[in-house]
């Protein structure tokens, strides 16, 4: 029986599609509703790299297909252990910068390579599909002429056109195939509708030509009006005032300024927005220093009354959240922080806090700025490189003197003279705390390391350090280290707590802590630590957040669900700072506004449900009946949030605030 030949463009199509289509089953565990433009797209890349490797020699050919073929498997590759690390799809022109941080992760990359090792081989299989074919003389790699190389290239760029045409006759509602397509609403979401290559194609045109613009949806939250009517009977009657945290900002002004359409979609969007009402906390902690510590790695899972006393007594004599969530950003460590300073939800497909670090974007409302307006002392440790991340720009534009490993901070060394790593908490607190503690009022931001991953003894100071302390607990190893490195984290607080005490300052501090992101390379250290297995939607990412001061007489408890991005807000309103509400993403814990979790994937968590958008699947809070109408409505405002995110980001929105603003403390003084 004759074979029929397979020639380049064939080939070509036949690898992207089967990668693409091994790839989405493995990670998805079916084919998505946007496989037909997923089909197409491949076909067409392999149409039109096979015909312009059509134009070489056979020799030339043959040896430039096997390159090409293992950079696409090892590519695809490269994906599925990105994601099972980091819980996200790479965009790999966004990240370029910060792609020789991955050296840092070789370990816990060695570790997910074994892991994902059975959808690993699949990908390879192409190679020995050429290989054998070569021999067998099935695939051909006979010259082009010119003419029939334009023809296989003609015909990708028809398959692009009617893809492009197709999508331009679709619904561009928020999440369509078209929004996500042409709106860079999501990397994950635009790898499980359009392909891998297709991301990174449309990831790589960004770079070049920019981000593209969205279009706001200004959508309202359920009832928002009735609950503001409510709010100010409230505070009326209690005698609190409940007005808005909001400033005099001269929105026209800027709008009749404005330099583009983001501009003024933003402005619009700010200026429609009705704020937080100011409530029976605000100024309950004016005038105090602030310690805000980012924990790496941190889940409130650790914290045991026995175990870590200092962080138990932080937890629960303090503000207690109990529903309190640290969503799996993009930017891994950074996005955190990210979300932690800024109230603005990080862009996917970037390291938001390094593009605004190296674009000097005006940080306005960072705490940072805040309390440097108002006559702080600035300063931020670290316990690793200063430069990480781009933190030697980022942090400073935030208003700190930035520290950290080559600038100031001195590591400890193993026997043989290298550098411990992770280096120690505890080292953090005892170098720094000189330096500011009689420089009241004081802001002092610290970024931890000692809970990095990997959790185990071999490879973590930190984990051999405290391992005698675990030893003997019911857990696995992986979970032993985990908390053999939280134990760092517990004793750097207790170490700076003391020293508050004895210096007299820990009636007029207050300390913040918060996450940058759970163990996410660990889901079963988490679900070890919980007792039963999390669902990786939503329940996993659930944490701690502190906040606590010594002044504080007896703990409140805070029902509301709330996330990182609420932090900002929170103890803007604490420390009875002039801010306004409108311009973060994130709002006020304490206030009565209505609660609202976004998560990277879309799911949220509103007053009336948990909807998790991987499946569909919804959970009522109340006995109010969730429709479709509800959940499109609330999918809006989700969407709001994460575009005005970066919009301000990618249009430097606050730097428009320059002449548009007036402090209620300058019309005071004059």
């Amino acid at each position: 029986m004759r074979v029929r030949k397979i020639t380049m463009p064939v080939y070509f199509s036949i690898v992207i599609l089967y990668l693409e289509m091994v790839f989405h089953i493995y990670e998805f565990r079916s084919l998505s509703g946007g496989f037909f433009f997923m089909t197409l797209f491949s076909v067409m890349g392999g149409v039109l790299i096979g015909a312009l490797i059509g134009k070489m020699r056979e020799r030339a050919a043959y040896i430039v297909t096997i390159v090409v073929t293992a950079v696409l498997c090892l590519f695809f590759c490269a994906e599925i252990v990105y994601k099972s690390v980091f819980q996200k799809f790479l965009a790999l022109f966004s990240m370029l910068g910060v792609a020789g941080q991955a050296f840092d992760f070789m370990d816990v990359i060695g570790k997910n390579v074994l892991l994902t090792i059975g959808g690993l081989i699949l990908l390879w299989l192409p190679m020995i599909f050429l290989i054998i074919g070569k021999r067998k003389n099935v695939i051909v790699f006979r010259q082009y002429s010119w003419k029939e190389s334009m023809k296989r290239i003609a015909l990708a760029a028809e398959m692009y056109l009617a893809a492009i045409l197709i999508l331009g006759c679709m619904s561009q509602e928020p999440y369509s195939l078209n929004d996500i397509y042409y709106h860079n609403v999501s990397t994950d979401l635009t790898v499980e509708q359009f392909g891998v290559l297709t991301t990174n194609r449309l990831d790589a045109w960004y770079q070049v030509a920019g981000k593209p613009m969205r279009t706001l949806q200004m959508a309202v939250a359920d009832d928002a009006d009735k609950k503001n009517d409510k709010k100010d009977a409230d505070g009326k009657d209690s005698g609190i005032d409940t007005s808005p945290n909001i400033m005099d900002i001269d929105f026209d002004g800027i709008l009749a300024a404005s330099p583009n359409d983001s501009v003024t979609q933003l402005t619009q969007y700010f200026q429609a927005q009705s704020g937080t009402n100011k409530n029976e906390y605000t100024g309950m902690f004016e005038g105090y220093n602030v310690i805000f510590i980012t924990a790496e790695g941190f889940s409130g899972y650790v914290i045991d009354e026995e175990r870590t006393p200092m962080l138990y007594k932080l937890k629960n004599e303090g503000f207690v959240f109990n529903h309190y969530y640290t969503p799996g950003w993009y930017g891994s460590t950074s996005d955190g922080e990210y979300a932690n300073l800024t109230g603005l939800l990080p862009t996917d497909g970037i390291v938001s806090m390094r593009e605004a670090g190296e674009n000097g974007n005006n940080m306005f409302f960072t705490l940072g700025r805040q309390l440097e307006r108002n006559g702080y002392t600035l300063n931020g440790f670290h316990n690793n490189d200063y430069t990480y991340y781009g933190r030697d720009k980022s942090h400073p534009n935030m208003g700190y003197n930035w520290y950290g490993t080559g600038n100031w901070f001195q590591p400890e060394k193993t026997e043989s003279g290298k550098d411990y790593w992770p280096q120690s908490d505890v080292q953090l607190m005892l170098q720094s705390m000189d330096m500011y503690m009689d420089q009241e009022p004081f802001h002092t931001y610290y970024m931890t390391v000692s809970g990095h991953m990997m959790y185990d003894v071999n490879s973590n100071q930190m984990a051999y350090k405290n391992y005698d302390q675990v030893a003997d607990l019911p857990y696995s190893e992986t979970t032993k280290g985990y908390l053999a490195c939280q134990l760092e984290l517990e004793k750097a607080l207790e170490t700076l707590v003391v020293e508050l005490e004895d210096r007299g300052l820990a009636d007029h501090t207050v300390i913040v802590l918060g996450a940058d992101h759970i163990p996410y390379d660990d889901k079963p250290v988490c679900d070890e630590l919980a007792g039963h297995e999390l669902d990786p939607g939503v329940e996993w990412y659930q944490n701690d957040l502190i906040i606590w001061s010594g002044s504080m007489k007896e703990p409140v408890q805070v029902d509301k669900y709330c996330y990182d991005v609420d932090i900002l807000p929170t103890i803007s309103n604490l420390l009875g700072l002039e801010y306004d509400s409108r311009l973060m993403v994130g709002q006020d814990i304490l206030s009565d506004s209505e609660q609202l979790v976004c998560f990277p994937n879309r799911s949220f968590i509103s007053g009336k449900c948990i909807y998790n958008a991987v499946n569909g699947s919804v959970t009522p809070l109340t006995d109010e009946e969730v429709t479709q109408e509800y959940l499109d409505q609330m999918s809006a405002v989700v969407y709001d949030k994460f575009s005005v995110s970066e919009m301000v980001l990618h249009e430097n929105y606050y730097q428009y605030l320059d002449g548009h603003i007036s402090f209620k403390s300058d019309e005071k003084s004059n």
